[in-house]
């Protein structure tokens, strides 16, 4: 854990996107947090754990604010599929009394066409259905950039009508509809262009690098030395790709 809060610091990045994978429960949240103090590299954003994907409800939600409280984080991702309410559940009105009491944003992340995260429809497979929840419900939102585009978003001006709400941005290249999270040279969209825009607007976003070269995400335990070394390559390129803007 030492090496990507020491790589972090050395690229020049303002922050981390901490995800919960069972590699990080075993190192433990002290130590995150410890390091996060000694590189002086914020721990923005928690993801929610891999497993949240079948379910999240109150309790998970309760549990990942007290870990955010702990790190210091400002917002939490949770997969906006993986509540499993429809769309007037009082559970988001519940989600609003919750952000105010703690402070922390729970910024839902638009879902793609895939398996768990095809339903419901206002998760964002209907970019018109899921801007009409963002305006209805008036929810915090994590803008998955690849997967809206993928879902038919156009992401400039879905970004220009909703930046109050976006509280965090995931920024990845994508090769067609299953092959995400790889390096921005896995698509021709511009996305040293698109950071730029975003930087006109008055907003206080997060945007993460959420590329996972590493052969696979969901790692019980660290990745090898050889794998982590190639990977610091890879994401460093598309690191300088993004601070182009």
């Amino acid at each position: 854990m030492e090496e990507t809060f020491l790589f972090a610091k050395e690229i020049g990045a303002d922050g981390i996107e901490l995800v919960l994978v069972p590699s990080i429960y075993s190192q433990g949240l002290k130590l995150a947090k410890e390091l996060s103090e000694k590189y002086q590299i914020p721990i923005v954003n928690l993801h929610q754990p891999p497993w949240g994907v079948f379910f999240t409800g109150k309790l998970g939600i309760k549990r990942l604010i007290k870990k955010a409280e702990f790190l210091g984080c400002k917002n939490i991702v949770v997969h906006l599929a993986t509540a499993r309410r429809t769309f007037n559940s009082p559970f988001f009105d519940w989600i609003k009394k919750i952000e105010k009491e703690s402070g922390i944003n729970i910024a839902f992340e638009n879902s793609a066409k895939r398996s768990l995260e095809m339903f419901p429809r206002y998760a964002g497979t209907d970019p018109e259905k899921l801007e009409e929840f963002i305006k209805a419900r008036n929810i915090n939102l994590t803008f998955d950039v690849a997967k809206g585009i993928l879902c038919g978003i156009d992401p400039y001006q879905f970004f220009q009508r909703n930046r109050n709400n976006i509280k965090a941005m995931h920024f990845h290249g994508f090769n067609g509809t299953s092959n995400y999270h790889i390096g921005f040279r896995g698509h021709n969209f511009d996305w040293s262009g698109f950071m730029s825009f975003v930087k006109k607007f008055d907003t206080d976003v997060a945007v993460t690098l959420e590329v996972f070269p590493m052969q696979r995400w969901f790692y019980f335990d660290l990745p090898s030395k050889k794998v982590f070394e190639s990977s610091k390559i890879f994401i460093k390129e598309s690191f300088e790709i993004l601070k182009r803007a």
